[in-house]
């Protein structure tokens, strides 16, 4: 596999996986007091990685634009004003970020946990 983007083609499964990891949300901002507006934007699904390369389709959180790219994503604050609300972006720094948030492995902990409670809420 290729170094990267390249993943393959998703699965049924892995798509789905992809869809629900979306519109729960991210997972960051959730743990900041967030929550997902229904009627907002869908999260955005980082792949994570080992070795620089990407595990796999499976294998991704939810990020909003924020967190994943360094977009701003509420107009009315600049940029240190999300660092301070909503922690470092992953774009900006990995370094920071993971120092705040987690390792891939804590952030996929995260992920299933946050899915997890959703699911229970709508059952």
């Amino acid at each position: 596999m290729k170094r990267g983007r390249s993943t393959g083609n998703q699965t049924k499964a892995e798509a789905a996986w992809i869809r629900t990891v979306k519109e729960a949300g991210c997972i960051c901002c959730y743990e900041r007091g967030y929550k997902r507006d229904p009627d907002g934007p869908l999260a955005e699904a980082h792949h994570l990685l080992s070795g620089g390369i990407r595990i796999g389709h499976g294998s991704s959180v939810g990020l909003c634009a924020w967190h994943h790219r360094g977009e701003l994503i509420v107009s009315a604050w600049t940029r240190s004003t999300h660092e301070k609300m909503l922690g470092p972006s992953l774009a900006r720094g990995s370094v920071p970020f993971h120092a705040v948030f987690g390792d891939d492995e804590e952030l996929m902990r995260k992920q299933n946990q946050l899915i997890a409670l959703l699911s229970a809420r709508a059952a």
